[in-house]
């Protein structure tokens, strides 16, 4: 059960990751944030650095415990969840080029 729990959660970021970084990229802050765009772009290109690094820390952590597994399928479930986080730690490295580009609206 903690093992699908953990793909979800990989897959929400490989997807909502790149939507966010748009948004941000567009001037949509966050309505509790007191400051100015470039300073939510400031936090959120941090944020983004942030799970990026954590997405790899649990990818292969996860590769690694999947080393250790019982058995053959425990095995693949930790290979999948593992790469799936380090994908979404690589697609939160990619966002924060998208809020390089020029603001758009």
């Amino acid at each position: 059960m903690l093992e699908l729990i953990t793909l979800l959660a990989a897959l929400v970021l490989c997807v909502w990751t790149p939507i966010e970084a748009r948004k941000v990229r567009s001037g949509w802050m966050r309505k509790n944030f007191k400051g100015g765009h470039a300073e939510f772009v400031a936090k959120y290109r941090h944020q983004l650095a942030v799970m990026g690094w954590v997405g790899l820390a649990l990818g292969i952590l996860n590769i690694g415990l999947g080393a250790l597994a019982a058995n053959e399928a425990s095995l693949v479930v930790k290979l999948v969840v593992g790469g799936l986080w380090i994908v979404g730690g690589g697609v939160s490295f990619a966002s924060r080029r998208l809020l390089n580009a020029p603001r758009t609206a």
